[in-house]
């Protein structure tokens, strides 16, 4: 009688995914690289132990060895599509969040340009005391930054427009004259933030370092997933039909190679198999006795 379990009318389990297969084809390799010792070489300790009557070969029978080796490329292939569709995944959610970034980065350029127009106009409002520097100095800075009809229009620009007008008033700020406006008038603070939003402007918009668009990647892994089964099927069937009563060790190298399927088989009916659980009824908490600890 065969030692190994019969699947000739074979239907691959209902529950099979990606990872079942990939997953047995690395079982499967295992037991193959087990199983195999080229002629004349000696068995090590480290070798993995063969079953009863299966003794160690030196090639995989040609009807088992095609199918395995198609097998073993189709779920490589459906691997690498899992990984890359993975990978993009990963790059739609970079995606968004630098898209989140974007908008950050563009309230808060915004916003600091505000407050240093606030601070600039407050600066530029007070009356001429004899002090250093004098509000004419100031008077002028707004002038350079702010100069009418335009304003703070630059910052509903689009982004390259805003950044370009950014740049200039960026560039008049680092001048002498106008750091010694924004010493004089208390407007560090202000100047340090604007620097900073400026700073995470250009680099959420790529103004000042690479940004890549995503390129995408493939999504329809049906015909890596249908190839996969298809090889998978036909290696199953390759390897029960090599089992013959007849032929000495060939039920056992089948029985060894199908071992893992089977166990996966299992694995995929047991849930089917067990009868849901059923949740134990709650038990109400005795009351507390008089002074003790609930």
């Amino acid at each position: 009688m065969s030692e190994s379990p019969m699947f000739s009318t074979m239907v691959l389990p209902p529950d099979l995914v990606a990872d079942d297969v990939i997953g047995l084809r690395d079982q499967l390799s295992a037991r193959i690289a087990a199983v195999l010792r080229p002629r004349g070489g000696k068995r090590k300790e480290a070798d993995a132990p063969l079953p009863k009557g299966l003794d160690p070969l030196a090639a995989l029978p040609p009807h088992i060895d095609r199918p395995w080796r198609r097998f073993d490329a189709a779920a490589t292939e459906l691997q690498g599509f899992r990984g890359l569709r993975a990978s993009a995944q990963a790059d739609q959610r970079h995606l968004a969040a630098s898209e989140a970034e974007r908008s950050a980065a563009n309230t808060d350029v915004d916003d600091r340009w505000r407050a240093f127009e606030q601070w600039n106009a407050g600066a530029a409002g007070l009356s001429d005391d004899g002090q250093t520097p004098a509000p004419s100095e100031a008077r002028w800075l707004y002038a350079q930054l702010f100069p009418a009809p335009e304003g703070l229009r630059f910052i509903t620009r689009r982004p390259r427009v805003q950044w370009a007008a950014m740049v200039q008033r960026m560039k008049t700020l680092e001048e002498e004259r106008a750091q010694a406006v924004i010493e004089g008038f208390g407007g560090t603070r202000h100047y340090r933030q604007l620097i900073a939003a400026h700073a995470r402007f250009g680099e959420a918009y790529g103004f000042t370092n690479v940004v890549l668009a995503n390129e995408g990647a493939p999504t329809d892994g049906r015909p890596q997933w249908s190839a996969a089964r298809d090889a998978l099927r036909s290696l199953i069937q390759k390897i029960e039909s090599h089992a013959d009563p007849e032929i000495p060790g060939s039920e056992a190298l089948a029985a060894f190679l199908l071992a893992p399927y089977v166990e996966m088989v299992d694995d995929l009916a047991r849930p089917r198999r067990r009868a849901p659980a059923r949740k134990p009824e709650a038990v109400p908490a005795p009351p507390p006795e008089a002074g003790g600890t609930p």
